[in-house]
């Protein structure tokens, strides 16, 4: 989707997903992670592309948030659970929302920094590079071997593209010498271009 979905259109669709399963009488549970949760929690940019998530059951939610789709004229994708090859067994959650027959959690910032490192993309169109600068300032990370320590925690070291060790090591560096919340996306220019 072009205009990507705000977080007030996305708690309005959470209420008609809950609508739906409520017709069935089925409780369901949805774990956020990746940008929607910098969208709705952080607030750190005004939209997201989709909500990336992993829920249960499965199959009822996914008819469900199809239907929700149909009904709002949007992506029938909205809701999707392609990030599953990246949860980690310590990720840790928060609630977020608690409605009738839907509980809506957000991972931790610890886990989410490790899930974004993990699937980091060093293309300019994304906001990786914003959101792990973001997260290391909110957790207030500016050494290297601490951020390793984090993420290492969820996933093997080795699951880390080389790439993406470089590149958070050149993050901590400018939160160690710089305000964070002066520098923003287009800070990370020169590092783009070192590993072009």
């Amino acid at each position: 989707m072009a205009t990507g979905l705000g977080k007030e259109q996305v708690e309005v669709l959470f209420h008609e997903l809950n609508r739906e399963l409520q017709k069935d009488d089925v409780q369901g549970d949805i774990y956020l992670v990746g940008g929607a949760v910098m969208c709705l929690v952080y607030e750190v940019r005004p939209t997201t592309q989709d909500i990336d998530a992993f829920f249960s059951p499965a199959t009822t939610i996914r008819e469900a948030a199809t239907k929700v789709a149909s009904d709002k004229r949007i992506d029938k994708n909205w809701l999707n659970d392609g990030v599953k090859g990246y949860l980690s067994d310590k990720g840790t959650f928060a609630p977020f929302l608690a409605l009738s027959h839907l509980k809506v959690m957000v991972a931790q910032p610890q886990y989410l920094l490790a899930m974004k490192c993990l699937s980091m993309r060093l293309e300019n169109s994304f906001h990786d590079y914003g959101d792990i600068r973001y997260l290391l300032a909110h957790l207030q990370i500016n050494d290297y071997k601490q951020a390793v320590d984090i993420i290492s925690h969820y996933y093997p070291l080795d699951r880390f593209p080389q790439k993406t060790l470089y590149a958070l090591e050149e993050m901590c560096q400018i939160n160690h010498d710089s305000k964070p919340h002066l520098i923003g996306e287009s800070g990370f220019t020169t590092i783009r271009k070192c590993m072009d």
